[in-house]
């Protein structure tokens, strides 16, 4: 896909395992934590997603705990991906959650610890949160978003998956509130970092005339600033 729809040189590494009918008779755990290690050893990563091809699921393998198993110095995120009974959009969503969830447990405050007051001299800060790398004019979408909430004078902090590190992340919590763009993939994210962290986030999509006025004035309540909405 990154290769053919997007024409690009290179693409996010991929590492699989593969085996023959023999191999069912022996230890085909030891085949993929090779893999692990040597994918791991090649690519130096920030973090490691591992999910179960539908074949894997069929004979019951658990390449996600097998991959923990090997305590690499790295966030590992197993997946779980039922391929006969859910669609891509929850692949989507589901692998952006786990990756959110992974990076940044380390940061959540301890339970019922108050959410920081911003201070006076700080501008409020967001994250814009759904865009993805192969998603349909999604690259064109963060620019208008970003210029119209920067605009607003709102700081936006990450846009995530598009982009992200696993160290960006990690510091989704220190945004004020999260601008979901695209529910799909990232309502499930944001509804945990409103758990995690107390931010809140926003419910409306700003497509078509009523619907970015209404998102604008959403962002403006969530930021603590003027409505100038009508001024569209």
């Amino acid at each position: 896909l990154f290769t053919m729809i997007e024409r690009r040189p290179t693409r996010p590494p991929v590492t699989y395992t593969t085996f023959q009918a023999r191999d069912l008779g022996g230890d085909t755990a030891e085949l993929f934590k090779t893999a692990a290690r040597e994918a791991f050893e090649r690519f130096s990563p920030q973090a490691m997603l591992v999910g179960a091809s539908c074949t894997a699921e069929l004979i019951q393998d658990d390449p996600g705990g097998l991959a923990r198993a090997l305590d690499l110095p790295i966030p590992v995120v197993p997946l779980e991906l039922p391929s006969y009974q859910r669609k891509e959009n929850f692949g989507a969503s589901e692998t952006f959650f786990q990756l959110v969830r992974a990076c940044a447990a380390p940061q959540v405050p301890p339970p019922g610890t108050p959410r920081a007051a911003r201070p006076a001299d700080r501008r409020p800060s967001c994250n814009l949160l759904g865009p993805t790398t192969l998603g349909f004019r999604h690259r064109d979408d963060v620019l208008e978003i970003r210029a119209l909430i920067e605009r607003m004078g709102i700081e936006v902090r990450t846009v995530a998956p598009l982009g992200a590190t696993p160290a960006d992340l990690a510091r989704l919590g220190e945004a004020d509130f999260n601008v979901v763009l695209y529910p799909e993939v990232a309502a499930t994210a944001a509804q945990w970092l409103q758990r995690s962290f107390g931010q809140p986030c926003t419910k409306t999509v700003p497509i078509g005339v009523g619907a970015t006025k209404r998102f604008i004035a959403e962002v403006a309540a969530l930021a603590g600033i003027a409505d100038d909405s009508e001024a569209l």
